[in-house]
């Protein structure tokens, strides 16, 4: 009888965990939070902005009431672009914070 790959598939790896979206990451490009929304089949997150500011250029962001991270008084903004870049740009970790529901 020969061993089975208990909890591995077939390539003898793990199986990746599925993430919960929406949470916060430091993107590391930008050095700012990003709220990841989702991924993609090519080892990316899709990722919307985090700002202090109303506005995006022309476009206006959307206001998060109350300010998911509690250690600032100032009000966050989410752009509404949703933009894309690979994993390995992002932090590992992820901030404590929670996207509210609407």
């Amino acid at each position: 009888m020969g061993k089975k790959n208990k909890g591995k598939n077939e390539s003898g790896k793990k199986p990746k965990k599925s993430e919960i979206f929406p949470h916060f990451r430091l993107y590391l490009k930008a050095r700012h939070p990003a709220l990841i929304t989702g991924e993609r089949p090519v080892d990316e997150y899709d990722f919307r902005k985090v700002t202090h500011s109303e506005r995006d250029g022309n476009r206006p962001n959307e206001k998060v009431f109350p300010n998911p991270n509690l250690a600032d008084s100032e009000p966050m903004y989410i752009g509404k672009r949703v933009r894309h870049d690979q994993k390995k740009n992002f932090s590992k970790w992820k901030y404590p914070w929670k996207y509210p529901k609407k």
